[in-house]
């Protein structure tokens, strides 16, 4: 049976194990080292015995690698694929029984008319019959069960993969909103020292009411996007408790902060580690078994012999007698062609499957990494050339409000920019996030280690 090579899925953790994650003081997430979980020589040994049923203790802070760990741990799909394989492994072992011997007890010449309404002439037999498999369709069975098995545990791999990029991505999710709601709350604090002061102004003379009306308009529009913040952080909170089975949020916070990193590897660079992918690994044992399962329908073709002995007691005289058989079907209508041909045609049809998979996986690739130079370039736009400028114009705004050199809307008008921007950045720098996510759980490898070894 092929053996499964190690996939180095670089989430951001996968095992607490597994890799040095970021803690409660808030790492950044590009500062990780990502190694993670996604390995088997024979089969997955890092399967968490848990129960099904098992309850997770409530937690104040959950960091990635915690994220990581409770799904590949508790999700359910991640158990199917688990129990899949004990039952492929149940399967190959029945293919390697052989089969079992039949016992014959024959009762002849009785029941009928005159001398043999009785048994006392009756013959008696006793007999052992085994099938005799020709061909090597034991070897060939047991050849494609053992790789059914390989499979499975590859497609426990992949969905590994799956639910572990899942969760990163949705505690991504949880750790914008909750950065979203800080710089809301900020927003909703300086909306509220604005409106503070153009009462005073109004109270001294100095401004009209309008201006109070305005800020309190703008005061109100703060508090809503924050409180419509607050919901999207609830919901995503729920969204990522769930791929570990909790019916509400089980932890407090998501702990860590987004990253800055706009690093970005060529497509030509990282294309080579597809091969690794558990998506593509597959197909080497998917052709393998195609291959394995010609060989069995080959050796369907010779006819199984199938021999017997037993003894045979003669009522008449009292005597015995040794009885021998031997049948073997002759394959003069049934030679197999038909399932032959099917299963070559299948072998060819996998081959070209396994290559179709490479195309689909550098896709998706090109596509990553696409998204990731988007959300970089953005980043670094906003970070280089949109925030510092925003902010300037903010604070000199402010001063000659107070001076008496701009109105009110000026003011307001800046300040909901520099607010919008700094929103604008924390989505700039999820989507980097989230991209690089998808990129290195394609490749099996850390976007940032990659680069360092490739600049060595």
């Amino acid at each position: 049976m092929a053996k499964c090579t190690t996939f180095n899925l670089l989430l951001a953790v996968a095992l607490a194990t597994a890799c040095s994650g970021y803690s409660a003081t808030g790492e950044e997430l590009s500062g990780w080292s990502t190694e993670t979980a996604v390995s088997g020589e024979a089969g997955p040994t890092l399967f968490p015995s848990v129960s099904a049923t098992s309850t997770l203790s409530y937690e104040n802070r959950l960091t990635l690698r915690d994220a990581v760990s409770r799904t590949l741990a508790y999700n359910p799909t991640v158990r199917a694929a688990y129990h899949e394989i004990q039952a492929r492994d149940g399967e190959a072992f029945q293919a390697s029984r052989r089969p079992n011997p039949e016992l014959l007890l024959e009762v002849e010449n009785f029941g009928g008319s005159k001398d043999k309404r009785d048994f006392d002439v009756a013959e008696e037999t006793a007999s052992l019959t085994q099938l005799i498999e020709l061909g090597g369709k034991r070897y060939a069975r047991l050849q494609a069960a053992q790789l059914e098995t390989s499979l499975a545990t590859w497609d426990y791999e992949g969905i590994r993969v799956q639910m572990a990029t899942l969760a990163a991505q949705s505690f991504v999710d949880v750790l914008t909103a909750q950065e979203r709601v800080k710089v809301l709350g900020e927003f909703v604090s300086i909306a509220e020292k604005t409106r503070k002061s153009v009462d005073a102004r109004v109270k001294a003379g100095k401004a009209s009411p309008i201006e109070l009306d305005r800020t309190l308009v703008a005061a109100a529009r703060a508090k809503a996007l924050q409180g419509a913040e607050k919901a999207r952080l609830d919901a995503a909170k729920r969204k990522l408790s769930t791929l570990w089975g909790a019916h509400a949020p089980d932890f407090g916070a998501a702990a860590g902060r987004l990253g800055n990193d706009t690093s970005v590897p060529s497509v030509e660079a990282l294309k080579t580690f597809l091969n690794s992918n558990p998506t593509l690994a597959r197909w080497s044992d998917e052709v393998g078994r195609r291959a394995a399962q010609v060989d069995l329908e080959h050796a369907k073709s010779i006819p199984d012999l199938r021999v017997g002995a037993g003894v045979r007691q003669f009522n008449e005289n009292d005597s015995t007698a040794i009885v021998a058989s031997v049948a073997i079907p002759l394959p003069i209508f049934d030679r197999n062609d038909g399932n032959i041909a099917a299963a070559e045609s299948r072998l060819a049809k996998a081959e070209t499957d396994a290559l179709a998979v490479r195309d689909e996986l550098l896709r998706a690739l090109i596509e990553a990494v696409g998204e990731l130079e988007v959300a970089a370039t953005q980043l670094n736009g906003l970070k280089r050339d949109v925030l510092p400028v925003a902010q300037t114009a903010f604070d000199r705004t402010k001063i000659g409000y107070d001076e008496g050199k701009f109105d009110l809307l000026n003011v307001l008008d800046v300040q909901r920019s520099v607010f919008e921007v700094r929103l604008d950045l924390l989505n700039a720098r999820a989507d980097y996030e989230k991209a690089r996510v998808k990129v290195e759980a394609l490749i099996g490898r850390d976007i940032k280690e990659f680069q360092e070894s490739i600049a060595k």
